[in-house]
């Protein structure tokens, strides 16, 4: 009676289990990207740091990545765990563009320096990321205390074809076109323009926004036709 009894008992055991696993398995699944590696803030997401994950809906939050392809070649705008879910409101196409408001990429070998200028030294005003321009620098007497010397350098040509990253007001804040409009309140001032240059090239900048007054160029006609593929 009590082997009987205990065949039973194992009888109830396993279909027990294979009933909650058919249950399980009927339940429906969505996929959803799990990250598989840290991922430091503005590092370029690859294939190998993320991995696709079977879940419950119920278990998923509204903006939870839901394909590789809208993970795989974005930009983590924050530091993303390994072994979290990952957030779409996390990832950028454009490194710093939620942090610091970046439009345009820093290319590789360079590093973001912001030229301080008022709106009468850069086009009016008429800029934006990911335009073009050529960089000025006019001796300035006013900022170093003594007028220049006989035979000193004049205008230097500082950088050209430099992307711009970003406008910022005379407060430091993002600069975008709509706040330059004419309605309402007083709009901010341009004060300075993020442009992208070479890391080598950063102590001559530095330099000049010592001792010069910059200058930019923008010719949108080079700037369209360099667009035609």
């Amino acid at each position: 009676m009590r082997v009987r009894r205990t065949a039973y008992l194992a009888v109830f055991v396993i279909a027990s289990l294979v009933a909650a696993g058919a249950y399980w398995l009927a339940q429906p699944r969505t996929p959803i990207v799990r990250a598989t590696a840290d991922i430091p803030a503005l590092t370029q997401v690859t294939a190998d740091m993320v991995g696709l994950v079977h879940v419950s809906p119920l278990d998923v939050a509204p903006d939870t990545a839901r394909s590789l392809d809208a993970v795989v070649g974005r930009y983590a705008a924050l530091p993303i765990l390994s072994g979290q879910d990952v957030d779409a409101r996390a990832l950028e196409a454009v490194p710093g563009s939620q942090a610091f408001g970046f439009g345009a990429p820093v290319g590789p070998g360079e590093v973001a320096f912001a030229l301080p200028v008022a709106a009468e030294q850069a086009v009016g005003g008429a800029l934006a990321p990911g335009a073009r321009v050529d960089v000025i620098a006019v001796p300035n007497d006013a900022k170093t205390g003594m007028p220049a010397a006989s035979g000193a350098p004049g205008t230097v040509s500082l950088g050209q074809d430099l992307v711009i990253l970003a406008l910022r007001s005379t407060e430091g804040r993002q600069l975008a076109a709509a706040d330059t409009s004419s309605t309402g309140a007083l709009p901010p001032k341009l004060g300075s323009v993020v442009v992208a240059i070479p890391a080598a090239r950063l102590s001559d900048f530095a330099t000049a926004a010592l001792t010069s007054t910059f200058y930019l160029g923008l010719d949108p006609g080079a700037a369209a036709a360099s667009a035609v593929p």
